[in-house]
């Protein structure tokens, strides 16, 4: 490391050495939301083929977001840009999915809340990382060829 660096660009040197931990526990949280998302949903629902459906678009999601969180954590940039669209996914399921398929019958403020703080917590994250990210990528660019 070059002893006449900024702290700015101290910083990304860190991040060839420790992981991106804010936003895997971002991820990790909005994970557990989907969870209470999950059991509040299908506690709730009408007994209809869409139950079946939820169920096997939610094991799908929780694997995702887990699998996310992982390699968020160790700066992948597509799974960054993952993490935005099941935000946008979880918004599209608050506003369109649930008040006009699902149509649950009790719960909705902690439907509500999970959706949305989930959504929130991925848009951070996704954000957060992509940011750093960048940021890492261009260093190992600039550490490999150093007179360009």
């Amino acid at each position: 490391m070059k002893p006449d660096i900024s702290e700015k660009e101290k910083k990304v040197y860190v991040t060839l050495y420790k992981k991106d931990a804010p936003s895997y526990a971002m991820i990790l949280l909005a994970t557990l939301l989907e969870f209470v998302y999950v059991v509040s949903i299908l506690d709730v629902m009408p007994v209809t083929f869409m139950m079946g459906v939820a169920v096997i678009v939610n094991i799908f999601l929780l694997f995702l977001l887990f699998t996310c969180a992982v390699k968020v954590n160790v700066y992948e940039i597509p799974w960054a840009a993952v993490s935005l669209i099941v935000g946008g996914y979880m918004l599209l399921r608050q506003f369109v999915l649930v008040p006009f398929v699902l149509q649950p019958y009790d719960r909705e403020q902690i439907i509500l809340v999970a959706n949305l703080a989930g959504a929130a917590l991925l848009f951070a994250a996704g954000g957060n990382s992509l940011r750093k990210s960048s940021k890492r990528r261009r260093l190992q660019k600039q550490l490999a060829h150093p007179n360009q």
